[in-house]
């Protein structure tokens, strides 16, 4: 960790809905009945990260449909991604989906999104957070991870102490990070599951209503219950991230990071990857609207995502660079 004039670089919770400090999650203990969790919307979480030179899988905050104010005792690199906002910092505008510095002492004020529902705050190196099975992400099985709440105290690991720059009130770069819209009614690849053929796909396509009993297990949508063609009973069984079961109470059930890995529900489709990062950021009242698409389209796009964040990653390791601030790049950022 860098070291501060007065002291360890941290930041301090001011103000804080729902907020945690949150990665990618942990999977791979599935054979030990542990969920994946983790961010719900991966992709605005690794841009945060790409965008500061993390690797993109550094802990984070992730705020969900609430507002977030944090007080920095050093000058420090942060990101704001994900849902529409419009932070501040000292009072003044900060973009969103692009990098800029926090002077020390000030304040970055993260309202509640407008649009969207999950914001994240990436700072440069990382926030320090306790890992299980070598993630951060909260997990109440494992009793790992909790809401943060104000005076909590953060340790970071790098800040740009010393950093001047004539225009640092403005926008430092400009590095083209593609920027999602969001709205009332959000359109949901899935591709087939092994159920499909015992249903209607008509009945599936929706529109459903997000309902507000959605956690980070399953989204719940509100509608008609699907008439299935058969009664054959199914035992439980392993089911993906992205599973889209028909419980028989009606409506449907998407399977999210923190899903169970078991399940007995038919699935008629699965949700693909890119599909899960929408999922992540609609709100409660808000619409999904299911469209079929086949596991190579969906591979396809996952794979231009992937080209679109290392693009990023070097325009943002030249930029850092360029800057005198290449110290910040991160072993593990995509541009090495």
């Amino acid at each position: 960790m860098s070291a501060h004039a007065h002291g360890p670089i941290q930041m301090t919770v001011e103000s804080a809905g729902i907020a945690v400090v949150q990665d990618l999650g942990r999977p791979g203990h599935g054979d030990k009945g542990i969920p994946a969790n983790g961010a719900s919307d991966r992709w605005s979480a690794q841009m945060a990260n790409t965008l500061v030179g993390n690797a993109p899988g550094t802990p984070l905050l992730e705020a969900t449909g609430s507002a977030l104010t944090l007080r920095f005792n050093a000058d420090t690199l942060v990101s704001v991604t994900g849902a529409s906002t419009r932070p501040e910092v000292a009072g003044r505008p900060a973009p969103t989906w692009e990098p800029f510095v926090v002077e020390a002492d000030s304040a970055l004020a993260v309202p509640a999104p407008d649009q969207g529902w999950r914001v994240y705050v990436a700072v440069s190196g990382g926030v320090e957070g306790e890992r299980v099975l070598g993630s951060v992400s909260p997990d109440p099985m494992l009793g790992v991870g909790r809401r943060l709440v104000g005076g909590d105290r953060i340790a970071l690991r790098s800040c740009v102490c010393g950093f001047s720059h004539p225009h640092s009130v403005h926008p430092l770069f400009r590095l083209g990070a593609g920027r999602p819209s969001y709205r009332s009614t959000a359109v949901v690849d899935v591709t087939p599951g092994p159920e499909l053929q015992e249903f209607d796909e008509d009945q599936l396509r929706g529109p459903w209503t997000v309902s507000a009993q959605s956690d980070q297990i399953g989204l719940r949508a509100q509608g008609p219950t699907p008439v299935r063609s058969t009664r054959t009973e199914i035992l439980s069984r392993g089911v993906p991230v992205g599973a889209v079961e028909v419980p028989p109470d009606g409506g449907l059930l998407v399977l999210l990071y923190g899903r169970l890995v078991t399940a007995g529900y038919p699935v008629p489709y699965v949700a693909s990857t890119v599909a899960l990062d929408v999922l992540g950021q609609v709100r409660p009242g808000d619409h999904l609207v299911l469209r079929r698409t086949e596991v190579p389209t969906a591979v396809d796009a996952l794979l231009a995502r992937r080209r679109e964040l290392a693009g990023v990653a070097q325009r943002a390791a030249a930029a850092l660079r360029a800057s005198g601030l290449g110290h910040l790049v991160m072993d593990g950022h995509l541009s090495r």
